[in-house]
């Protein structure tokens, strides 16, 4: 017999949720075979089999979060699959019942009868042992597998144990003294529902007066809780760490994007694309919107190439899926870069490399409804920029009061690393290549 524990996936994490099972107890499985869908911080990853042999127990549910170095699976090693034996249909039924008392698979646990007991005697004995006023006309008794029902066995699907019989209380009407039957009816309460507690019977006033609180439905809880786990925990985490150790501000610019969006309607680009390239086109005037700062050592870890992330709303969580060196890529190309990065994080096939390699991230919240927002810093970056909504308002252009496409554009950043005189250069950089946006299709 092997255990299998919960490797370390890599991301230094200290636990992981099931997602899934992908095999059974009882299941025979080989090397490298998928055992379990598996969430880190940032992934749903496979977990694959470290042996081959017969999966013996499972030690966690779907949905269930296990430690890094807690037991996951027993795998029974040795080709001898000690599991419960399957019976053979074709054999007579009391050849398939076991002759030694105990658990089959994971059924109650029961007292089962030798193969040689006679069917008709346990029967018998059953109706025997009961108290003479007690005995049903007829018994059942449940023995490991076997219903016998008074006569020839029959096979049961489920086994379970079998509960006494009990006989229904049989008495006449309720009785009470005239003040409390008019208690009753000044109360709507059906005197015949009211258990008595009188002498003889007699219904009280207690007894109506406390008749039917026991019973009244328990109001709706005011709040529930659920446990965060998987992807959600972990960016939880990483939310509250940004925000407690990084010293943010923002500033923000409502931007004319009619040409732009036009553009984006009429071509091959879409309009996050276009976007994305006046970001990364403003990175090169401003490089130090895509570098570290070091904490713990009190440097400034600067890069040579711009992997852009994107941030996805998944069912599981928010991710920030990176495109790496984006900078040398055209609007197309990013169309088709952005498009993939969304659809694999929401499949949860990302690499890890995808999820954790960005040094800027761009946030489009108006795909919500919202003009924008105050994003927090994606742990390790020191600017992120959230799109708003694409609003038609009346704008000031060419000297005329006209309809333009308008969206806010806001740059959180870490003023350790940019102050505001960067932050606002390099916001009105992505404004002017947006207002301009054949800028926007060079590389």
């Amino acid at each position: 017999m092997k255990t299998f524990l919960l490797p370390d996936l890599g991301e230094g994490l200290t636990d992981s949720e099931i997602v899934a099972w992908k095999v059974a107890e009882g299941d025979t499985v080989e090397l490298n075979q998928p055992l379990a869908d598996i969430e880190t911080a940032k992934a749903v990853v496979e977990l694959p089999s470290p042996y081959e042999g017969t999966i013996a127990k499972l030690h966690a549910g779907e949905g269930e979060t296990v430690d890094v170095g807690a037991p996951l699976i027993d795998f029974d090693v040795g080709g001898d699959d000690s599991a419960a034996p399957t019976a053979d249909a074709s054999a007579p039924a009391d050849e398939q019942v076991p002759d030694a008392p105990g658990p089959v698979g994971d059924e109650p646990d029961v007292v089962t009868a030798p193969a040689s007991a006679p069917e008709t005697n346990l029967a018998a004995e059953a109706e025997a042992a009961a108290p003479a006023d007690d005995k049903p006309e007829k018994v059942s008794v449940l023995v490991g597998h076997i219903t016998v029902h008074g006569g020839k066995p029959t096979r049961a699907k489920r086994t379970w144990d079998a509960e006494p019989f009990e006989r229904a209380e049989v008495r006449g009407p309720n009785r009470a003294m005239p003040p409390v039957r008019k208690l009753a009816k000044d109360r709507g309460v059906d005197l015949q529902s009211v258990r008595p507690s009188g002498a003889d019977g007699l219904v009280t006033r207690a007894d109506v007066e406390g008749h039917g609180v026991a019973s009244a439905p328990v109001a709706a809880p005011a709040s529930t809780r659920t446990k965060v786990t998987g992807l959600r925990k972990h960016t939880a985490a990483a939310m509250t760490q940004s925000a407690l150790t990084v010293p943010h501000a923002a500033t923000f610019h409502q931007v004319d994007v009619t040409e732009t969006l036009a553009l984006a309607k009429s071509g091959d680009a879409s309009f996050l694309a276009l976007a994305s390239r006046a970001i990364l086109l403003a990175t090169k005037r401003w490089p130090d919107v895509t570098a570290a700062f070091h904490a713990d050592t009190n440097e400034l870890e600067r890069f040579a190439h711009v992997n852009l992330g994107i941030a996805v709303s998944t069912d599981r969580g928010l991710v920030v899926a990176s495109v790496d060196a984006a900078e040398a890529m055209d609007a197309v190309e990013l169309t088709a870069q952005i498009k993939d990065r969304a659809v694999r994080a929401r499949e949860g096939s990302l690499t890890m490399a995808e999820l954790t390699s960005s040094n800027i991230t761009i946030s489009n919240v108006g795909v919500f409804g919202v003009d924008g927002g105050i994003p927090i810093l994606n742990p390790g970056e020191s600017a992120i920029i959230a799109l708003g909504a694409i609003r038609r308002l009346p704008w000031n252009h060419a000297d005329e009061i006209v309809l333009r496409d308008v969206c806010t554009v806001t740059v959180s950043f870490d003023h350790r690393v940019l102050d505001g005189r960067e932050a606002a250069g390099f916001l009105a950089d992505i404004a002017a290549v947006l207002e301009q946006p054949s800028l926007a299709l060079a590389r």
